[in-house]
Order: C-alpha cells, then sequence, then structure tokens
C-alpha cells in the first residue's frame, strides 16, 4: 500500500504543482495527469468545460483525456496504471457517479488512489471523493435521466465538500451558498471550499491550503 494522497478544490488549480512536486524526476511535461471528464457530459460545451482542463495544460502537464462511459472499468485500470496522477473534473457529481457504479470503474479508482496514485478533485471530482454528494444535489439538483437513491461519494476521506462558497462564481451567489450551508448543517464533515482554496488529505490527516487562479 501507498500512502494516500489527495488535493480537492473548488475552481482554481494553483495548489497543483507543489501537490505534485515529489511526482516524477522530470519537467511537468514527463507528468501524465488522466483527465477524468464524465462529469461535464451532461454540459456540453459549457464554457467552464475547456477552461478547467486549458487550466491544467497551461501549466505545462500532459494531460490524458479519459470519459469513464465510454469504455470499462478494464479500460481506466490500464489507463490509470500508465499515468501519474489523476484529475477528476468538475461537473455533475450525480452523473459521475452513476457512470462510476454503472461500470464498476468505482472500485478501481478508490483501489488506486488507495495504492498511492495522486488525486486531484475539482468541484464534482471533489465532492465525489469524499461521503456524500448532497451539496451538489442542493446546488445543481439532478443530472436529467438520473435518480441516484444512494447519494454516498467514494468516502476517500471523511468530508462532504460544498463548493464555490465564496459566492464567486455567477451560477452560485452568497445567498445560493448560505441557503444550501443552512440546508446542510449539522452534516459531519461539511467543509466549505472557496474557489481559491483546497483541501490537502494526506492519509486521513486534512489541511486547508490556497489555490490561487493560475490565469
Amino acid at each position: 500500500m501507498g500512502d494516500m494522497k489527495m488535493l480537492l478544490l473548488s475552481r482554481f488549480v494553483g495548489a497543483v504543482p507543489e501537490f505534485l512536486g515529489g511526482v516524477g524526476t522530470g519537467s511537468r511535461a514527463d507528468i501524465r495527469i488522466a483527465y477524468i471528464d464524465d462529469a461535464s457530459q451532461p454540459l456540453g460545451d459549457a464554457p467552464f468545460v475547456g477552461r478547467e482542463r486549458t487550466q491544467l495544460q497551461d501549466l505545462g502537464y500532459s494531460v490524458v483525456p479519459v470519459t469513464i462511459g465510454d469504455g470499462t472499468a478494464a479500460d481506466l485500470a490500464t489507463v490509470l496504471d500508465s499515468v501519474n496522477a489523476v484529475y477528476v473534473a468538475g461537473g455533475m457529481a450525480d452523473h459521475l457517479m452513476d457512470v462510476l457504479r454503472r461500470t464498476g470503474a468505482d472500485s478501481v479508482l478508490v483501489e488506486r488512489v488507495r495504492a498511492g496514485l495522486p488525486y486531484i478533485g475539482a468541484s464534482a471530482g471533489a465532492m465525489i471523493a469524499g461521503t456524500s454528494i448532497d451539496p451538489a444535489i442542493a446546488l445543481d439538483g439532478h443530472t436529467e435521466g438520473i435518480s441516484l437513491e444512494d447519494r454516498s461519494g467514494l468516502g476517500l476521506a471523511d468530508v462532504v465538500i460544498l463548493p464555490h462558497a465564496d459566492g464567486q462564481l455567477p451560477p452560485y451567489p452568497s445567498e445560493t451558498i448560505n441557503e444550501v450551508a443552512g440546508r446542510l448543517k449539522g452534516t459531519p464533515g461539511l467543509t466549505l471550499l472557496a474557489d481559491d482554496a483546497g483541501l490537502l488529505v494526506e492519509d486521513n490527516h486534512l489541511r486547508r491550503v490556497d489555490s490561487p487562479s493560475t490565469a
């Protein structure tokens, strides 16, 4: 077993270089990151979808796009065995969890991360790493055609992430964030993450970090 390392983000990726500082021995271009984009599939070509991927590429990493729903759990295992880290992008968390469970890729992802593959998750990608995706349903509702009875996440960390908590993103103004936070008050592990912040998880030790915009 390796040491589990995760970086859970709301939006910006400024904390990624330090997080991946001990990965690989060459340049950033030599670091391959599997970029799981299933959460964004229901959103089509919404502007933020491209911007999120561009943030990582602009840092100089080699980004390997992966759509789990287009393949099998075995396909994901093959990809994860060929990369240095995995990044799970934002979008609809319920769609993402549905795909992971339907394909059996959830157990593959959990196994690799617990074995030491560095995990970076942003927004939906951060929420699924925790114990529940309730904040995602509260913020975005359900993806059309998907009604998850089980709203639990992957359980890699004992947190329930509420992203975009600084109210700077137009779809999630402060009023909405405050209302959702109020509704979820008392939820064990509830953690509000601003867009320029992250949560570093190392072997169940949690620490807040800055993750500013890199643009």
